[in-house]
């Protein structure tokens, strides 16, 4: 099976997550990943950690706050 490779910009919001949760202890709203990534909704945030979570590349906890985990 082929791996399909991540955009430029899941691969940034991927970095954000890692760095923030390393440095907070616990993952970002979407808000908090809203901002940094330029994006005008929090539709975009969650199409992008869909994706991300398609790749394998975090782990998203159903009906939790701030419950994206990177892998």
């Amino acid at each position: 099976m082929t791996q399909i490779k991540m955009t430029k910009r899941q691969a940034k919001l991927l970095k954000f997550i890692k760095e923030y949760v390393k440095k907070n202890g616990y993952s970002p709203s979407y808000d908090e990943m809203r901002e940094p990534m330029g994006l005008a909704s929090k539709f975009m945030v969650h199409n992008f950690i869909s994706s991300l979570e398609k790749h394998g590349k975090i782990k998203r906890v159903r009906y939790s706050a701030r419950s994206v985990e990177p892998l």
